[in-house]
C-alpha cells in the first residue's frame, strides 16, 4: 500500500467535507427552527437530543452493519435517506405544517444517518491508507470536520437563517447531492462474506464488546473513554453559566471563546503527524491527555476571560491530538473485519455517556451550592476534570508501559 494518501483517500475526504458542511448547517438550524415553533426550552432540547440519541441506541448494531455490508453502499444509502428526510422537512416548513413532534422525528432519522455515515467513514480510513500515516489521514479528516461543520457550516447557516429558515436545510440537500458522486468513486474492500445480519447471528453484534474485553489496551482505552467523556460533558453542561456569571461575557464573547477553541482544534489536527514523527506515539498521546487535564482544570481556577481563551486554545489543540492518536491506535490494533463492531463500542461509550455527563455537571453544581457559594460551585466541574484526567494519565502511562511495543507506533 502506498505511503501517500492517494486519490482514493481524497475522494473520501471530499465526500466527508461536503457531508460535514451540511451537518453544520442542520445542527444550527434544527434548534433554531424549534425555537420558532415553541418557547418551551425542554421541547427545544428534545430536538437537539434526538440527533444524538441514535449514537446511544444504535452504535453497536450499526457497527455490525458496517462490517457485514459494503461500506460505500451504506454511506450512499445514508446520504439518500437524509436527503429524503430533509426534503420532507422543507416541504413541511414551506406549507407551514411543521411541528415539534415532526421535528423530533426528523432529527432522530437524521441522527441515525449521521451515525451510519460518520462511523463508516471512520472504518474506511485504515483500508485506503498505509497504517504508518493513519495520524496524517485522520488529521485531514478531523480538519475537514472542524472547518466545514463548526466554522463554515455554522457561520453560513447563521446568516442564511435570516433569509429563510428552510435555506440551511436546502443547502444541506445540495451538499449531500455533491457527496454521492465522490462516494461512487471510492474503491473499497469487500465486507464479510456469507453472513446475514439476522436473529441467528445477532450475537455477532456483541463481537465488538468481546474483542474489547479480551484486549487489555483496548479495554483500558474504552474505560478511560467513559471517564473522559463524563467529565468533559459535565463542564459543557455548566459552561454557559460559567461564561456569563464568572467571566462576565455576553453571547458575542462566548462565541469568540468557542471560535478560539476551534482554531486550536484545527491547528492540532494538522500538527498531529509532525508531533508523532518527532516525539513518538506514546509521548504524543500521553502529553495530550496530561495537557487536556491541566488546561481544562485550570479554567476552574481563573476568572480572566483572556486567560480562559488561551486555555481553551491549548485544550482544544490537545483534545484533537489525543482523539486522533486514540483513533489511530485502535485502527492499528483492530482487524479490518471488526472495525465497525469495535468502533461501535467506542462510539457508544463516548456519545452514550454525553447525556449522563450533562446530568453529572448540573448535579455537581446543584449539590455544591448547598455547601459553598455559586461562584465556587460553578468551578468544581472543571477542577474535578483536572483531577480525573491526571489519574487517567497515570492509568494510560502504565498501560502503554506494559504493552512495551512503542516501536510499532
Amino acid at each position: 500500500m502506498s505511503k501517500r494518501l492517494g486519490r482514493n483517500f481524497y475522494h473520501l475526504l471530499i465526500a466527508v467535507s461536503f457531508s460535514t458542511f451540511g451537518d453544520g448547517l442542520t445542527l444550527l438550524a434544527m434548534p433554531w427552527l424549534a425555537s420558532t415553533i415553541t418557547s418551551n426550552t425542554f421541547s427545544v432540547s428534545l430536538v437537539s437530543a434526538s440527533m444524538t440519541l441514535p449514537w446511544l441506541l444504535f452504535s453497536l448494531y450499526i457497527g455490525a452493519l458496517i462490517d457485514y455490508y459494503p461500506k460505500k453502499k451504506l454511506m450512499i444509502v445514508a446520504a439518500i435517506i437524509r436527503i429524503i428526510v430533509l426534503i420532507v422537512l422543507n416541504v413541511s416548513i414551506l406549507f407551514k405544517i411543521i411541528s415539534i413532534p415532526l421535528l423530533i422525528f426528523a432529527a432522530f432519522l437524521i441522527g441515525i444517518t449521521k451515525v451510519v455515515f460518520d462511523s463508516t467513514a471512520q472504518t474506511l480510513v485504515p483500508s485506503i491508507v498505509s497504517k504508518d500515516i493513519l495520524e496524517k489521514a485522520n488529521g485531514y479528516i478531523m480538519t475537514s470536520r472542524l472547518t466545514m461543520s463548526d466554522v463554515v457550516g455554522r457561520s453560513i447557516g447563521g446568516i442564511l437563517i435570516s433569509f429563510g429558515i428552510f435555506i440551511p436545510f436546502a443547502l444541506d440537500i445540495i451538499s449531500l447531492l455533491a457527496t454521492i458522486p465522490f462516494l461512487f468513486l471510492l474503491k473499497t474492500t469487500a465486507s464479510l462474506k456469507n453472513h446475514a445480519l439476522n436473529k441467528k447471528n445477532k450475537l455477532d453484534i456483541l463481537e465488538g464488546v468481546k474483542f474489547v474485553w479480551r484486549n487489555q489496551l483496548l479495554l483500558t482505552l474504552a474505560l478511560m473513554g467513559i471517564g473522559i467523556t463524563l467529565m468533559f460533558t459535565s463542564t459543557l453542561a455548566i459552561q454557559v453559566f460559567y461564561v456569563k456569571e464568572i467571566l462576565k461575557l455576553d453571547s458575542s464573547g462566548f462565541g469568540l471563546l468557542i471560535a478560539v477553541g476551534t482554531i486550536g482544534s484545527i491547528i492540532g489536527s494538522q500538527s498531529i503527524s509532525l508531533l508523532k514523527n518527532k516525539f513518538g506515539f506514546n509521548a504524543t498521546i500521553l502529553t495530550s491527555l496530561l495537557m487536556m487535564g491541566f488546561t481544562l482544570g485550570s479554567v476552574g481556577l481563573t476568572s480572566n476571560p483572556f486567560i480562559v481563551g488561551i486555555l481553551y486554545f491549548i485544550a482544544s489543540f490537545f483534545i484533537v491530538t489525543f482523539n486522533i492518536c486514540n483513533l489511530s491506535l485502535r485502527q492499528r490494533i483492530i482487524p479490518d473485519n471488526k472495525l465497525g463492531r469495535v468502533g461501535g463500542v467506542f462510539q457508544l461509550l463516548s456519545w452514550g455517556m454525553s447525556p449522563l455527563g450533562m446530568l453529572l455537571g448540573g448535579g455537581i453544581v446543584n449539590l455544591a451550592e448547598k455547601y459553598v457559594s455559586r461562584d465556587i460551585a460553578l468551578r468544581i466541574p472543571n477542577i474535578s476534570l483536572g483531577i480525573v484526567y491526571s489519574v487517567l494519565f497515570v492509568v494510560l502511562f502504565i498501560a502503554l508501559k506494559k504493552l512495551n511495543k512503542g516501536a510499532m507506533f
